[in-house]
């Protein structure tokens, strides 16, 4: 939906429609120039500080994209889940631990749906060998993993199992290799042909299960013979670094990380896909690096090193945010020396670090001073996310500039690094008033963000105001400009409501708006009368639309239970009944009076409807143990859905569940690691703690 990030967007890239290309298919550095400086403004105020999108709409971080419509807030809408394990394109990482040695009752039978003779291997081997049915067989091979070491003597079944035609028994056969950890070491090879399975959930399980032999494996010294399945499998896993599936790409740069290789082969590695001009190379390798993190950042200081690699080591850098605290250093000296374009894009990357590289100041101060308007602006922007007061008397010089943008940065800078001056404040959010009324889309997108980043240093009144200015442009022609105010509108937060509200009578905003009301949460309660209204306009969509943005408002919307329960009938619109049916669990206990209806939903063929309705009924009757036996086949299937709504409250509930979800465990885990949403992947790992905390 909107623009979501806690930090500095994707500078630089294809997204912003500023670079050249020779016409070679290869993509170059962009041009330098006041255009290209204001539309990284533009992006990253559209970026920072977007609260709680991701967890209430259910939507995914805008990614590189050549078309501008990117930006363009699209509408809610349900979907049913596809077969396979949602695509992902961002993760947070761990490697998982191989469990300790089992006690003699290894595994207690958790739910009513695992193997026969849980927690004996050889009962555990004899119903892999029996199962008849694919949920019967990995079940089995999940119950065989949960005895960590002790599953050795089943290696060979496991290995056999991992060249199954059955894509979700092979990955599953994977992951138990890797939990056995090092006693696994000669199933390398066939982890490492794992790599080029045709389906990338199997390919990167096989690059988890790699790294967690690896991390088991405490030899400090190895013989060339005992290292060379490690050297192999690090050959192959470097190949892996440029798969076109963003979690192998992951899966491969975490296992690399793990098998610690020689730190100069590292080095090479970083910057030979970093030095590719090639955008088929870059894009992935920056995802994928900005993906580690905290990990990544000593490779990419090592990589600004190389002239070659440097300016797209700092574009990665700028991703990983607050996180690439530790190359301020590096970053500073690269702010100050080479190309413009490097320069702008190391300053971006210490924005992006924010205070943590306030080290960097006296030199950013210095580039204020410089002759090129856009390293002028990059250095005001950097310093303002930084809050540096001993840079105020350049900014303050750099802020009566002639150049309108530079001022409004340096303004901007200003007022946040003084926030309690009134003054300052005024005066910046006079400037920034101003350029909205600019005929550059930019330069509107800017100020709006600008202006909403200010917002708490400005009084009531004056917020107001800007509410209902941001609600008039999102009837801009302009759909970057549409995609900031609906963003900046969220950011105002109470404010902002009265505004939308009365913008819902607008039918060519409607839907937009009440996708915003949804963004607001509980903070949107005011509206809803009016949403409990819309529930029965002629238009489904609409209808759908304050569903949801009752949901998001939670137990304060319980008035809207009746009009909710009439929509669970609508079985001509079921994208009506998948939205009423979400509000209802979202308000609670207070819905207790439509259970019955929903417990009729909850054994639908439609996937996503009993998944729904089986997510409401545990929310409704959290007490309702007699539910937890068929809730958790449901809700597993629900961690595959291509809806990160869906994921996220289906993690959550399972966790809520606690020791009877325990056959949950391995998607969670993957969904953990893997999931492209922040939120999802939280969700998981409370979940995981909560069923683990309780077997």
């Amino acid at each position: 939906m909107l623009l979501v990030g806690d930090g500095i967007g994707w500078f630089g890239l294809d997204r912003l429609g500023v670079e050249r290309s020779c016409g070679d298919g290869r993509l170059h550095r962009p041009w330098h120039s006041l255009e290209h400086i204001e539309m990284r403004y533009a992006v990253s105020w559209m970026v920072v500080g977007v609260v709680g999108l991701a967890a209430t709409l259910g939507c995914t971080k805008t990614k590189p994209a050549a078309d501008a419509s990117a930006q363009q807030p699209p509408k809610i809408e349900f979907e049913k889940p596809q077969d396979s394990t949602a695509a992902v394109d961002r993760a947070n990482p761990a490697v998982p631990n191989r469990p300790a040695p089992p006690a003699s009752s290894p595994t207690a039978k958790t739910s009513g749906d695992g193997p026969p003779g849980a927690g004996k291997l050889p009962e555990l081997r004899a119903a892999l060998a029996a199962a008849a049915d694919e949920d019967g067989r990995v079940l089995a091979v999940d119950a065989i993993a949960d005895l960590g070491q002790s599953a050795f003597p089943a290696l060979d079944d496991l290995l056999k199992a991992m060249s199954d035609e059955n894509i979700r028994l092979r990955w599953h056969a994977a992951r138990a290799v890797g939990q056995i950890g090092e006693d696994a070491i000669s199933a390398l090879p066939k982890l490492v042909a794992l790599l080029k399975d045709a389906d990338p959930v199997v390919a990167t399980q096989a690059t988890a299960a790699i790294a967690a032999i690896r991390a088991d494996d405490n030899r400090k010294t190895f013989t060339p013979e005992q290292s060379k399945p490690y050297s192999d499998a690090l050959d192959a896993l470097a190949e892996s670094t440029v798969h076109p599936d963003a979690r192998v790409r992951r899966g491969a740069l975490r296992a690399i990380t793990v098998l610690q290789p020689d730190p100069a082969k590292l080095a090479e590695l970083f910057n030979r896909q970093l030095s590719d001009a090639d955008p088929s190379v870059i894009m992935p390798a920056l995802m994928s690096l900005a993906d580690l993190g905290p990990q990544a950042v000593p490779q990419l200081i090592e990589s600004l090193k190389d002239p070659k690699a440097r300016y797209w080591a700092t574009v990665a850098l700028t991703e990983i945010g607050a996180d690439a605290a530790p190359a301020a250093a590096a970053l500073t000296s690269a702010a100050m020396n080479g190309e413009p374009e490097e320069r702008m894009q190391a300053m971006l990357a210490l924005a992006a670090i924010g205070e943590p590289a306030a080290e960097a100041a006296d030199e950013l101060a210095t580039a204020l001073e410089s002759s090129d308007t856009a390293v002028q602006s990059s250095a005001a922007y950097a310093l303002g996310r930084m809050r540096v007061a001993s840079a105020d008397a350049a900014l303050e010089k750099a802020s009566t500039n002639s150049d309108a943008f530079l001022a409004s940065i340096a303004a901007w800078a200003r007022a946040r690094i003084h926030p309690d001056d009134k003054a300052l404040v005024g005066a910046a959010a006079q400037t920034l008033t101003a350029a909205l009324g600019s005929d550059r889309a930019n330069t509107r997108v800017a100020a709006m963000s600008a202006l909403a980043d200010l917002a708490g240093s400005i009084d009531d009144a004056e917020e107001h105001l800007l509410a209902e200015k941001f609600v008039t442009l999102l009837e801009d022609d302009n759909p970057g400009v549409r995609a900031a105010a609906a963003t900046s509108l969220v950011r105002l937060g109470p404010t902002a409501m009265a505004a939308l509200e009365g913008a819902l009578e607008k039918p060519s905003i409607r839907t937009l708006v009440m996708e915003l009301l949804a963004a607001g949460g509980s903070k949107a309660k005011p509206a809803v009368d009016t949403l409990i209204k819309t529930l029965s306009d002629t238009d489904p969509e609409a209808r759908g639309n304050a569903a949801v943005a009752l949901a998001s408002i939670g137990t304060d919307a319980a008035e809207a239970v009746p009009a909710l329960a009439a929509l669970l009938a609508e079985k001509e619109e079921v994208s009506v009944r998948y939205a009423a049916a979400y509000a209802l669990g979202s308000i609670g206990p207070a819905a207790s009076s439509t259970a019955e209806s929903l417990r009729g939903l909850a054994k639908s063929s439609d996937t996503l409807m009993a998944s729904v309705a089986v997510w409401a009924l545990l929310k409704i009757e959290p007490g309702n143990v007699a539910q937890f036996e068929t809730a958790v086949p449901v809700l597993r299937k629900a961690l595959r859905s291509d809806r990160d709504l869906a994921r996220v409250e289906a993690a959550a509930a399972l966790g809520d569940i606690g020791k009877a979800a325990s056959s949950a465990i391995p998607i969670l885990e993957l969904v953990c690691e893997d999931d492209p949403v922040g939120a999802v992947r939280k969700a998981a790992a409370e979940a995981l703690v909560k069923i683990k905390a309780a077997r």
